[in-house]
């Protein structure tokens, strides 16, 4: 077997020991559902799907134009098809999904190494370069979690064009004009997959400028079709992309945004611990929330201080690799509002390609101090980031799993999504019971009945705790009346929407995901809960209300039943 052969299998063989559990793990409710397993261009795998899947107008691409992501689960959910859906109502095998992710983590690995070996790292440093690219804890959530291909697949991609550029600048003539075009492609598929690749030209500008010496014309006649490419991809993410107003915080504070996230990014490098799939280090948090000691601030000196003590060191391949890092993360650090700043601006899954930075600097160093010490040191550090990685990747496991170490964060719309999961595997209890009723099985509804309510009743303690945390969330409030109906707790529910009713003026139309409801809804809704609750007069009062703010033939129709009833209440005698 050749050395490269070796490293591959090794690269293989640690991949699979540290991650390699996650084949067996369930998707998880933070957008592997309407991405994946409930979205019809997946699950119903026609090749009317892959068509929307293309069009970047479609509803279903969810604010994000990855065409070839959508592709690759399409063709996955053809090997993935159960027939017997989940609790969730998923007719898709996840460890399918899950087993893809390792696929493509592991290739891009192995491409590692083929760039530092183009950089001239020895191959057993290049190796130990792979590794720490593939082992660090930055990396489980782009590997653990399904939806995340778009970051695994992108960098692919982005990995293939910027190796294949290398062997082009070593080459010359036909070979040379081969490697160019299929670096051209590949970058392609990287826009394609996900579109923050778009920086991938200025990283191959980097390498080719300081490494290889050539000329700024040179670049500019090589590198113009890749961002001509990248402005197109660009302009088609910006129609997708629905970013609400004031997500990105002021302008004047998008540099110290940005210095932030680069500061918390090169902080976690170092010390990986208390990793999350959800910070909620929004813009709006670092510049209000007490908690973050308003970090703005002064976050901005690590970053800056260690530039400096790059440029001062004058080592041309540790600046390289320092730029490569930089540049990786450079599209989603806030300078630009991008939508998933409402929850947080910066993401583990962010750096999976900046940490083509950290495996240039790890091999460059292994391969320039021979010895023992190092050897013991390099092994020392692959295990320990290992054994990280496989523990974060166990937090991945499954929905409650995930959330539950996440609620540390005590984040509103972590309880909000958590009742939300609780309801949707409470709704299978609820439509047995009543099939189980239509069959005459009287037993069998009381114990479907049981086990959906046991469900709906933790969903209700997470809306409250939601509501608590943030007093303005909408969703909470309907959700937990909703609940509340449903266990024919009516009072209870009646307060709740009473509580939202007083809350609602203060909620802030721009900045809340959900906005304001439609005049008179809360009306009619209290109004249907009073009737209910057989508090007649006071369903025509609230009823009577809605109407006035506006009209709606439904609510007219509940009205008047409410009157009845009313009128009959109120006869003498009854």
């Amino acid at each position: 077997m050749t050395r490269i052969n070796q490293i591959r299998l090794l690269l293989l063989l640690a991949i699979v020991l540290v991650f390699g559990r996650i084949v067996t793990h369930d998707f998880v409710d933070w957008d592997d559902g309407p991405l994946i397993y409930s979205n019809p261009n997946v699950t119903e795998h026609t090749i009317a799907g892959l068509r929307d899947a293309w069009n970047p107008a479609s509803l279903r691409t969810h604010s994000m134009y990855n065409p070839l992501v959508y592709t690759l689960w399409w063709a996955l959910a053809h090997g993935a098809h159960v027939e017997s859906p989940d609790l969730l109502g998923a007719t898709l095998n996840p460890n399918i999904f899950h087993a893809a992710s390792l696929a493509v983590h592991w290739l891009c690995a192995c491409v590692v190494v083929e760039i530092l070996r183009r950089l001239k790292i020895g191959d057993w440093a290049a190796a130990a370069g792979g590794l720490i690219f593939a082992l660090h804890p930055l990396q489980t959530e782009a590997v653990a979690w399904a939806t995340a291909m778009k970051d695994l697949l992108s960098g692919f991609f982005a990995l293939l064009s910027i190796w294949r550029y290398l062997a082009a600048l070593e080459s010359t003539n036909a070979v040379r004009r081969k490697n160019y075009w299929l670096a051209t492609v590949f970058f392609a598929g990287a826009l394609l997959s996900k579109p923050s690749t778009v920086i991938v030209p200025a990283i191959v500008a980097v390498i080719d400028r300081m490494v290889y010496g050539r000329s700024w014309g040179d670049l500019a006649k090589w590198l113009w079709p890749w961002f001509g490419m990248a402005i197109v991809i660009t302009v088609i993410a910006a129609k997708v992309q629905e970013i609400l107003p004031g997500v990105g915080g002021p302008m004047w504070a998008h540099p110290l945004i940005a210095m932030d996230a680069l500061a918390f990014y090169l902080g976690k490098l170092v010390w990986p611990i208390g990793l999350r799939f959800d910070y909620g280090r929004s813009p709006a948090a670092v510049l209000t929330d007490p908690e973050l000691h308003h970090p703005l601030y002064w976050t901005w000196i690590f970053p800056a201080t260690l530039a400096v003590i790059l440029w001062r060191m004058k080592r041309k391949m540790l600046a390289v690799a320092g730029l490569i890092f930089v540049l990786g993360v450079l599209p989603v650090l806030g300078l630009k509002t991008f939508a998933y700043q409402y929850y947080t601006t910066v993401a583990d899954r962010y750096v999976y390609l900046s940490m083509l930075g950290v495996a240039l600097a790890i091999g460059w160093w292994i391969d320039g101090h021979k010895g023992r010490a190092v050897k013991i040191t390099t092994c020392t550090a692959i295990v320990v980031l290992g054994s990280l990685s496989f523990v974060q990747a166990g937090r991945w496991a499954d929905t409650e799993t995930l959330y539950s170490y996440a609620l540390n964060g005590a984040r509103p719309i972590h309880y909000i999504i958590l009742g939300e999961y609780q309801d949707a595997l409470a709704s299978p209890y609820y439509r047995r019971a009543l099939q189980a009723a239509q069959d005459g099985h009287a037993s069998d509804v009381r114990q479907f009945v049981e086990q959906g309510d046991a469900y709906t009743e933790k969903a209700i303690q997470y809306y409250r705790t939601a509501i608590r945390l943030e007093t303005t969330d909408t969703n909470g409030y309907d959700q937990l009346a909703k609940d509340l109906k449903q266990l024919g707790r009516i009072p209870e529910a009646i307060e709740v929407v009473k509580q939202w009713m007083k809350v609602e003026p203060q909620v802030d139309p721009l900045a809340s995901p959900y906005g304001r409801e439609n005049p008179g809804a809360l009306q009619a809704m209290l109004g249907m809960l009073y009737l209910q609750n057989h508090q007649y007069l006071e369903a025509v009062e609230m009823l009577k209300r809605s109407l006035a703010l506006k009209s709606d033939p439904d609510v007219q129709k509940t009205l008047e039943k409410a009157q009845k009833l009313a009128h009959t209440a109120t006869r003498p005698g009854i």
